[in-house]
């Protein structure tokens, strides 16, 4: 529960949860906007999921990075500081998630530092939001609020519970030096996906020094994003990229470690899933995220039970409730095959955030190149 002195008498223009890079990007916008003042609430202030992925590489290209740290205006005094991170890198190559986290942490820390009366910051959780003659009543009455943004982010889904195996988390399979102590050279594991995540967790299981066997159950073949010259790009959320992608080729495409009796590939649309699962010690599912758990939400006494967004702007209640990041992402639609996707990722959270919120006249942000 958030405990904030002097609140309870005082309405904020703006509640902010989460303080992910979804959330570093409402704030940062509705600061340089000048709507203030903002509660902003996040049980750590640490880039909320990033921290758990400090090993694991990115997809996205130092250069976009270093975009998303010197967009906002605020905070553009202490912006060598900030980007120092990636001092030296390739602006057109990835990085470890970890120069991304120190990123939105030195952000989170600038806020804080230099707005204090503007952006009210409290460690906590936001319980139940109640909506009562226009008003946000937050945690009963504990603090108030005219509007309210979402940014509670995601986690990995879970293995369906019907495999024998032992679950292992897929958060711990990205990071090497957790999954080296998890495993050991007898084992089978399996891994569940060809995403991005599924193709880390086979890299870093089948590069370990005596690794152990690994079966990798798929639906869908490996695909791969494409860069189209007029900056589009095929595939942008949904092929590998980067590390991810250079790995695949050269390993996964070539039959590398099936030649060495190392890997098993199984296209489970063509092939039974439960022998090849019955071989595995361990299993990892690497196929896409849930959302984080929402507060109470309820509207004059009724309890909202579709907490759905408009993918176009945000909009869960327009003018009062929103919703952005990878629990409430953008959709747009594949340049080259036509789908829809969701739009994830550290810049595209802060281009969309501000394109959308200067046109719900949430702030009066110029929009961003």
């Amino acid at each position: 529960m958030i405990h904030i002195e002097r609140a309870s008498s005082r309405v904020f223009k703006n509640l902010v949860i989460g303080a992910g890079p979804a959330g570093v990007a409402i704030a940062s916008t509705l600061l340089d906007g000048g709507s203030t003042p903002t509660l902003w609430v996040d049980p750590h202030f640490q880039s909320g999921r990033l921290a758990h992925y400090t090993e694991v590489p990115s997809n996205t290209k130092v250069g976009l990075f270093l975009k998303y740290a010197t967009t906002p205006a605020s905070i553009s005094g202490s912006s060598d500081q900030i980007t120092q991170v990636f001092k030296g890198m390739d602006s057109d190559k990835g990085c470890s998630l970890g120069a991304a986290q120190q990123m939105v942490t030195k952000i989170t820390e600038t806020i804080r530092r230099e707005y204090s009366d503007e952006v009210v910051m409290q460690r906590g959780r936001v319980d139940s939001l109640a909506l009562t003659n226009g008003v946000w009543h937050i945690n009963g009455d504990q603090a108030r609020a005219d509007r309210v943004f979402l940014a509670l982010g995601s986690h990995p889904k879970e293995a369906s519970p019907q495999h024998c195996a032992e679950a292992m988390a897929l958060d711990d399979a990205l990071m090497p030096s957790k999954l080296s102590g998890l495993v050991s050279p007898d084992e089978t594991v399996g891994v569940i996906g060809s995403s991005h995540s599924a193709v880390l967790v086979l890299m870093n299981l089948l590069e370990m020094q005596n690794g152990p066997k690994v079966v990798n159950l798929y639906r869908s073949p490996l695909k791969y994003a494409k860069f189209l010259p007029d900056g589009r790009i095929v595939l942008d959320n949904t092929g590998l990229k980067g590390q991810a992608a250079e790995w695949a080729r050269e390993h996964l495409e070539t039959g590398h470690f099936e030649s060495q009796g190392r890997l098993k590939r199984v296209d489970v649309t063509k092939e039974d899933a439960e022998s090849a699962l019955a071989k595995c010690s361990k299993i990892v599912s690497a196929t896409g995220f849930d959302r984080n758990p929402l507060p109470e939400i309820s509207v004059d006494g009724e309890r909202l039970g579709d907490v759905s967004h408009d993918p176009s702007s945000g909009a869960i209640i327009s003018g009062k409730l929103y919703g952005y990041g990878i629990a409430f992402p953008e959709e747009i639609t594949d340049p080259e095959y036509g789908h829809k996707e969701s739009n994830v990722g550290l810049w595209k959270f802060m281009r969309y955030v501000r394109d959308v919120l200067p046109a719900q006249n949430l702030c009066t942000l110029q929009r961003a190149g």
